[in-house]
């Protein structure tokens, strides 16, 4: 005879790798009922029709079967309440604050935003201009779209916004009953907030001493409508001053992701933005060389147009990890100019947006447990 409590010991062992906890400490597991070699367990998600939910019940069956007594096991699936989710943040919150050194606050005088239903705010940074930060954001969010998770593409760079030309958005955002404002969508369903989308003329320059631009960039983040999303990313402007600034200090950041390319003159700069993010105490989650090279289309040569790629020295410089390297493609300038972006896809980004799972998956393992559920790049499997 099977017993219940073996069966919940078993399931102690599947852990959510967003957050390295298992499922059984998380309160996921609602109800176990065996009939001979047969077992039926019900787990409740923390996110409704999540798009990994399959391989969480594949891991539960793993499990199960390991010990050989069992032959079948059905998983039931049913998601949690709002009230239950906001238990389980506080809770590990709390957790965290146990367990983890606590991270600099920001400066005095300004507030950090909370974070609501968005699970991971991710800053994407360069320091420097034309290494392609927005592309990398807008693919990162295309590739995190196809694999079914809800996203949001925030753009911060205010005086040189690109985000909503390189999706095709041209409409104004409206605002709810409540008065918050309605992100754009696009063709596949980002969500996008962009001061060019505000603005009556988008050709017009915007010309605003820094207190402005902080408050913009908090207004952006905090008076939008984002709903619940699995990501958001934020599009920085390059530099150091008041607008990378204030994102630092104002969003509730889970990481930042950092953009060179191969030149001497990049890695400089990029440096500076890597200090700095260091200095509001960051996560970096990893360096993307972009435009390390051109591969010819007649025979495949690899042409460094730029110089020697230096993405993997320049990362083991800086200390943080190496995600890899994009191609020069002159097709990423055409869509982007026709505000097709979402139509240009390649293998390059899924195996970077890999990267990031694993980079993030392992950093959780190593914090044994204390992590809150909006820390981790790991897309849920739950």
């Amino acid at each position: 005879m099977i017993d219940k409590q073996a069966v919940l010991e078993n399931l102690r062992g599947v852990l959510d790798p967003e957050i390295g906890i298992s499922i059984v400490d998380l309160n996921m597991v609602r109800d176990i009922t065996v009939d001979g070699d047969a077992v039926k367990v019900k787990i409740a998600l923390t996110v409704a029709h999540c798009p990994l939910a399959k391989t969480l019940q594949s891991d539960i069956e793993q499990a199960l079967k390991k010990s050989g007594e069992i032959r079948t096991v059905t998983v039931d699936t049913t998601s949690m309440s709002k009230s239950e989710l906001d238990d389980l943040r506080k809770r590990l919150e709390n957790r965290t604050r146990n367990t983890t050194e606590p991270r600099t606050g920001p400066a005095p005088g300004i507030e950090r935003l909370g974070k609501r239903d968005i699970r991971n705010i991710i800053a994407v940074v360069s320091g420097k201009g034309g290494v392609g930060k927005s592309f990398v954001t807008s693919m990162l969010a295309c590739e995190l779209r196809r694999q079914g998770y809800e996203v949001g593409v925030l753009d911060a760079d205010l005086t040189g916004p690109s985000i909503a030309k390189v999706f095709g958005l041209k409409g104004r955002p409206t605002k709810t009953s409540n008065g918050a404002i309605t992100p754009i969508r696009t063709q596949t369903g980002i969500k996008v907030m962009s001061i060019n989308l505000i603005l009556d003329d988008p050709e017009m320059p915007v010309i605003w001493r820094g207190p402005i631009v902080n408050s913009v960039i908090r207004q952006l983040y905090w008076e939008v409508d984002w709903g619940p999303l699995h990501y958001l990313l934020v599009d920085l402007p390059p530099g150091t001053s008041d607008a990378p600034l204030t994102v630092f200090q104002s969003l509730p950041l889970d990481g930042a992701i950092v953009v060179s390319s191969p030149q001497e003159l990049a890695s400089l700069i990029v440096t500076k933005a890597v200090n700095m993010a260091k200095k509001m105490n960051a996560e970096l989650l990893g360096l993307i060389e972009n435009m390390s090279y051109l591969q010819c289309p007649s025979c495949g040569e690899k042409l460094n147009v730029y110089g020697e790629t230096k993405g993997e020295k320049l990362a083991a410089t800086l200390g943080i990890p190496f995600l890899g390297t994009i191609p020069l493609d002159p097709v990423i300038a055409q869509k982007s100019d026709e505000g097709r972006i979402e139509d240009y896809s390649t293998d390059v980004l899924k195996t970077l947006t890999d990267k990031l799972r694993l980079r993030a998956s392992s950093q959780a393992q190593q914090l044994m447990q204390g992590l809150p559920i909006a820390w981790s790049v790991e897309p849920s499997k739950t």
